[in-house]
C-alpha cells in the first residue's frame, strides 16, 4: 500500500474491496467495539475475549502490548499465540490506512498536476521558492522580528517553507515551539496547532492559488489561526464561516494584534510592501442542501469585492466537527463555483448515522458503503475512532501504571451502578495525575459533581473493589484490543468520503500530513473538480 490514497477510475475498485473487508473486519468484533472499558466490571468485559487470548494476553508485558498495537513493530512471544489473536492483529493493520506522515507536500503537488492543473501548480512552487529563498528565518531566534534576515521584496510574514520535514525538525526541542513560523503565527496557539496550521496552510495555500481563483472559504473558522497564516502567510482571499460569534470576536481581535506587530516591522524595515488583506469573519451555519446562492451570499456579505470574481472559491475545514465536514463535502459537490474542498475531519461520533436521519447522513454517504451489509457503526465504536493509537502505545511504553485510571473508573462505575443503576455512564469529574492516588481519594474527586452522591466507605476498600483494583492490566490489555480497532473505523469512515466524491464525479486523495503523535487525526481530504469540468 502507497503512504496516502488517491481515489481514481484505475483503483477505485480495490479500495471499494478495501473498504468491504474493512467493514466485514469490524461487524466480526463488534463484542469487541461496541463497549465502553468502564463498563470492564458491570458487563464483565474479560469474558468478552476468546479465552485462548485471555491466556496469552493475561500475562503480556506493557512493552509488549505497546509494540501490538503499533504496526511499524514486531513484538516477541513468550508463549504460543493463539493465531485468531495474530490474525486479529494483521487484519487490523491491513485495513488501517496509512498513518506514518509524508515529508512534503508533493502528494498534493502532484495529485494537482493530474486534474489539469499542470502549469498553475509550476508557477506556484517556483514563485513560493523564490520567496523561500528571499525570506529565510533565522531558526535560532524566530521569537526576534530582527532576525528575519529580510533580503527580497516579501513581506516579512510571508515566509513558509516549501517542504516540512518531519515533527521533530519543525518543533524546537526548548519548548516545542514552530521553528519556521514567525512569532505573530505562533501566539495563543499550542505546538500541536502550530504543526497542523502550517502544514495546512501551505496545502490549502497550493490549492487556493491554482484551482480557486486564490480564494478560500475557511468552514468552522473559530478564532482564525487557520486562516490567519493562509492570508497574511500565503496572500489567500480568505471567508470565514463560524457559527459562534465569540469565536469571531477572538479571531479579529487576533488579526489586530498581528497588523499592530507588522506595523512595528515596518516602521524598522521602511521599505516592506503592505500586508495582504485581512481575513474576513461572518456568523455562518451551513447546510447540505444550501443553496448556490444563499452560500454565494454568506461569502459575498462577508467580502463584497468578491463578487466581481464569479464566485469561485475553495472550502476548508480543520478538524470540523461531527457533521460539518460531510456538509463540507456535500456543498463543494453541489456548487458549480466552488472548485475544491480540504478538508480534515473529527469527532465521528457526533456524525448521524442512517439510524438517525434519512436524508444527508454524515454516515454512510457514498451508495458504496451503504450497499454493504453490516456498515452499521455505532456511537462506541465511532467515539473509539477518535482515540490516539500511536500517543497510547508510547505511554505503554513508558510503563503502565500510567493507565490505572481506566481501572480506577471501572472500579468506580461498578459501585455507583450497585448503588445508583440510573447514573450509569455518568459525566464525572476528570482527575489529574489519578494513578499517583490511592483509589478512595480518586473516587471522591470523581463524583464531586454528582449531587447526593456519597460512596459508602467500606464500598471504597472492601475486598471486592480490591480485587478489581488488582486487574487493573486486564482494563489496559481490553482497552488495547478496542483501539487496535479505532484506525480500523475511521478508515472506513473517511473511504466511505472518497468514495462518495468518486460517485459524485470528483477524484480525490487523502494524506496522512500530520504527526500522529501530535496530531491523531492526521488524514488531509483534498479533492479537486478537474480543470475541463469546473
Amino acid at each position: 500500500m502507497s503512504n496516502y490514497v488517491c481515489l481514481r477510475h484505475d483503483n477505485v475498485a480495490a479500495w471499494k474491496d478495501f473498504t468491504r473487508n474493512a467493514v466485514k473486519l469490524l461487524d466480526l468484533y463488534r463484542h469487541l467495539l461496541e463497549t465502553y472499558v468502564l463498563d470492564f466490571f458491570t458487563r464483565d468485559l474479560w469474558s468478552k475475549l476468546n479465552p485462548s487470548w485471555q491466556e496469552v494476553l493475561d500475562t503480556i508485558t506493557s512493552s509488549n502490548l505497546a509494540d501490538f498495537l503499533s504496526q511499524d513493530k514486531s513484538f516477541s512471544q513468550q508463549k504460543v499465540w493463539p493465531l485468531s489473536l495474530l490474525a486479529f492483529r494483521a487484519s487490523c493493520n491491513a485495513y488501517t490506512l496509512p498513518r506514518k506522515p509524508v515529508t512534503s507536500a508533493e502528494p498534493f503537488t502532484e495529485y494537482i498536476r493530474r486534474q489539469g492543473f499542470a502549469q498553475e501548480v509550476s508557477e506556484t512552487v517556483d514563485n513560493e521558492t523564490t520567496s523561500e529563498r528571499n525570506c529565510q528565518i533565522n531558526s535560532e531566534d524566530s521569537n526576534s522580528i530582527d532576525s528575519t534576515g529580510l533580503t527580497g521584496s516579501s513581506h516579512p510574514l510571508q515566509q513558509i517553507t516549501v517542504n516540512w520535514g518531519t515533527a521533530d525538525n519543525e518543533l524546537s526541542a526548548a519548548a516545542g515551539q514552530h521553528k519556521l513560523l514567525q512569532h505573530v503565527f505562533r501566539r495563543h496557539l499550542k505546538p500541536k496547532k502550530q504543526h497542523e496550521v502550517a502544514r495546512l496552510s501551505l496545502v490549502a495555500g497550493y490549492v487556493a492559488r491554482t484551482t480557486c481563483d486564490g480564494v478560500m472559504v475557511d468552514v468552522g473558522s473559530g478564532q482564525g489561526h487557520l486562516s490567519r497564516l493562509l492570508a497574511y502567510g500565503h496572500d489567500v482571499r480568505v471567508v470565514c464561516l463560524e457559527a459562534q460569534d465569540e469565536f469571531i470576536r477572538g479571531a479579529k481581535k487576533f488579526d489586530n494584534q498581528l497588523e499592530l506587530a507588522a506595523e512595528k516591522m515596518k516602521r524598522r524595515y521602511a521599505s516592506l510592501p503592505e500586508l495582504p488583506p485581512s481575513p474576513r469573519h461572518t456568523v455562518c451555519h451551513l447546510e447540505p442542501d444550501m443553496s448556490h446562492e444563499a452560500f454565494k451570499e454568506a461569502v459575498t456579505g462577508a467580502w463584497p469585492e468578491l463578487e466581481g470574481r464569479g464566485g469561485v472559491c475553495g472550502l476548508l475545514g480543520l478538524h470540523t466537527c461531527g457533521n460539518l465536514a460531510p456538509t463540507m463535502l456535500r456543498i463543494f459537490t453541489n456548487m458549480p463555483t466552488c472548485h475544491a474542498v480540504v478538508s480534515v475531519g473529527c469527532c465521528y461520533m457526533k456524525l448521524d448515522t442512517v439510524s438517525d436521519v434519512t436524508k444527508d447522513p454524515g454516515y454512510p454517504m457514498s451508495k458504496a458503503v451503504q450497499t454493504i451489509a453490516g456498515n452499521e457503526l455505532s456511537y462506541e465504536a465511532r467515539e473509539v475512532a477518535c482515540h490516539a493509537i500511536e500517543m497510547y502505545a508510547e505511554r505503554l511504553h513508558l510503563g503502565a501504571d500510567n493507565l490505572k485510571v481506566h481501572c480506577y473508573r471501572a472500579a468506580l462505575e461498578e459501585i455507583i451502578v450497585r448503588y445508583w443503576p440510573e447514573l450509569s455512564h455518568a459525566g464525572l469529574r476528570s482527575v489529574n495525575h489519578a494513578h499517583e492516588m490511592e483509589f478512595p481519594v480518586y473516587a471522591k474527586a470523581a463524583i464531586a459533581r454528582l449531587n447526593d452522591v456519597t460512596l459508602p466507605e467500606e464500598d471504597l476498600t472492601s475486598e471486592r473493589t480490591n480485587h478489581n483494583l488488582s486487574r487493573w492490566m486486564q482494563v489496559v490489555v481490553f482497552y488495547s484490543m478496542r483501539l487496535l480497532l479505532a484506525p480500523v473505523v475511521e478508515s472506513v469512515v473517511l473511504m466511505d468520503r472518497l468514495l462518495y466524491l468518486y460517485e459524485k464525479g470528483v477524484e480525490s486523495i487523502l494524506v496522512p500530513a500530520f504527526d500522529p503523535q501530535l496530531s491523531p487525526r492526521n488524514h488531509v481530504l483534498v479533492a479537486i473538480k478537474h480543470k475541463n469540468i469546473s
